[in-house]
């Protein structure tokens, strides 16, 4: 009879144990002899219960069988035979470890700040901010650990845990030197041809090129027209001077293509003027026309660059910071043949030259006569003991005469 009895109570517990998990949980059944997980870090401790823990956890069948036999010596041996990992062995026997790791690693886990390199808008200049280590719990070791303590069969396991800093980053402040610097002045300029300078001017203002990386003057600024903001302002057209849009636009092609010249960039395409312009000695200007001509450079210093700009007190400046070039550059510009100017026409198509408001019988002078000419640009190379190392010829330029134009209105 007892017999009986007996195996019927083991009976009713088999089944409600693998039928009725809600009422029989492993939780209930280790409540007497449940593990208490004490982990250290950072001088703080933190306490858990297993069966507090298990109440959040669906356990398989075998692990429910695991949890309330408590025959991890036997368990582990047959685990490490099958090839699994220290932790691989906790997470199984112990599945609610992995709570304890996602809990404190919530709670340690920061992540880095990396170092950031600022731009000030409009004033050519940068700052590197250093950022800050990263920090994770380190669970590869916790679960070493904590296999450790299990084979100690101790009630209270307990575990130091670590906290691991990883390094930022770095920017090396030696990347970002200031390789070159050119301005130029527009103060005489117009409303219009002063705001087209600005415009295309702050396109450029922190542009990062990459180390091999290619630079379009067009393709950063776009299409010169009034949808773009841009509005009509002196430039040459057909060997004099005319009203368009994106007049002044040369000024900054030729102020970036100064810049980085001095710097020691390549430039793969460069055009000069029709004429002589009066903010840059002959050679060293470079002029820009959407669909046709182009300023084109590209990144040879062997780290990367940034491009700063400003227009404060009417300069168009261009300052250029990377690695710190090996050579100092200077620019001679010489002019080696005149061409002599023509004698003086008298334009009637008032409208071209934007004069709009010119009365009938009225003249005004465009241009006057001037000579042109052939001319040479080079840059020369200097140590830093200020000896020459070489002088390179980089561009021949021929430069029209300025026609003498008279513009009238007859009608």
């Amino acid at each position: 009879m007892k017999k009986k009895v007996v195996l019927f109570v083991l009976l009713f517990l088999f089944c409600g144990f693998c039928f009725k998990p809600s009422i029989f949980s492993s939780a209930k059944s280790i409540e007497n002899k449940g593990y208490v997980y004490e982990v250290s870090v950072s001088g703080r401790v933190f306490s858990f219960k297993e069966k507090d823990l298990l109440k959040n956890i669906k356990l398989s069948k075998k692990q429910k069988e695991i949890k309330q036999n408590r025959n991890l010596k036997e368990h582990i041996k047959k685990l490490s035979k099958m090839g699994f990992s220290k932790k691989e062995i906790v997470r199984y026997l112990f599945p609610e470890t992995t709570m304890i790791e996602e809990r404190l690693s919530k709670n340690f886990n920061k992540k880095e700040k990396e170092d950031e390199i600022k731009v000030y808008k409009n004033e050519c200049r940068i700052k590197i901010f250093e950022g800050e280590e990263g920090e994770f719990f380190n669970s590869q070791k916790f679960y070493e650990d904590f296999y450790e303590k299990i084979l100690k069969e101790e009630k209270t396991i307990k575990i130091k845990a670590e906290i691991k800093k990883f390094k930022k980053r770095n920017i090396n402040k030696e990347d970002f030197v200031e390789r070159a610097e050119f301005k130029t002045n527009f103060k005489s300029s117009s409303i219009e041809r002063k705001n087209n300078i600005r415009l295309a001017l702050e396109k450029f203002d922190g542009v990062v090129l990459d180390e091999g990386e290619v630079l379009s003057f067009n393709a950063v600024t776009g299409e010169r027209n009034e949808k773009n903001g841009y509005k009509q302002a002196r430039i040459i057209s057909g060997g004099t001077f005319v009203s368009g849009f994106g007049g002044g636009v040369c000024q900054v092609s030729t102020t970036l293509y100064n810049a980085c010249i001095l710097a020691g960039l390549e430039i793969l395409e460069v055009h000069n003027h029709s004429l002589p312009v009066s903010y840059i000695e002959p050679c060293f200007d470079a002029m820009v026309n959407s669909g046709s001509s182009d300023l084109v450079v590209r990144n040879n210093t062997g780290g990367k660059v940034i491009i700063t700009t400003s227009c404060l007190k009417d300069e168009c400046r261009v300052k250029i910071f990377g690695k710190q070039g090996s050579l100092k550059i200077k620019r001679i510009s010489e002019k080696i043949k005149t061409i002599p100017a023509t004698i003086e026409r008298v334009e009637t198509d008032y409208k071209r030259f934007g004069l709009e408001k010119l009365n009938i019988g009225e003249e005004k002078r465009i241009s006057y006569a001037k000579d042109g000419f052939y001319s040479k640009g080079y840059l020369e190379f200097y140590d830093n003991n200020g000896e020459k190392v070489k002088t390179e010829k980089i561009r021949e330029c021929k430069y029209n005469p300025t026609e003498g134009v008279v513009v009238k209105r007859e009608k």
